[in-house]
């Protein structure tokens, strides 16, 4: 059971990871586009990728040297991970691949603005943990203060019904 808990809580952990590097990544994958190709680019960006990052553009160069025409091939990047947006910028690679340079610049417009939107999601993403942090810096201090003042009334109340019981007479 703790080994299930651990899991989803590193699953989770690394998935969060996952979404906050995305949007970095891409946004070099539509810098690399614009002079190469999409499997050039991938490749280019690889050396400079977040780490929690280059398994899966391993994975990906596996896959499109293998077959580069399938969509599948490009929407199983992080596939186990719970990143739609991701699965949407994969796809306009995918056509932009198909494509070739025709119409590249409208889908490299469409992949950096799918990208904004990443970052911005990562950014609340960021800001929630930084709010939950400053939080907990309050919280502390009153959880604290209570446990103590728990402590001491309970030991007061002890006390004073160990004296009232001290002083009381012996009833015939």
């Amino acid at each position: 059971m703790q080994h299930k808990v651990g899991f989803k809580i590193a699953k989770r952990d690394v998935t969060e990871a996952v979404y906050l590097a995305l949007p970095g990544w891409f946004m070099e994958l539509a810098l690399l586009l614009q002079n190469n190709n999409v499997q050039i680019s991938i490749e280019k960006s690889k050396n400079s990728a977040p780490q929690v990052l280059k398994y899966e553009i391993e994975c990906l160069e596996e896959r499109l040297e293998k077959t580069p025409e399938k969509l599948s091939a490009y929407t199983d990047f992080c596939r186990e991970f719970d990143v739609p947006e991701a699965q949407n910028c994969m796809k306009m690679l995918h056509a932009v691949a198909e494509m070739g340079t025709g119409d590249a610049v409208t889908q490299i417009n469409h992949l950096i603005l799918h990208v904004n939107e990443m970052q911005n999601r990562a950014e609340e993403i960021r800001n929630g943990k930084i709010a939950f942090g400053q939080k907990m810096i309050f919280s502390y201090p009153v959880i604290a203060a209570t446990v103590k003042l728990l402590i001491d009334l309970t030991i007061g109340m002890t006390m004073m019904f160990q004296m009232l019981g001290s002083m009381g007479g012996v009833m015939k």
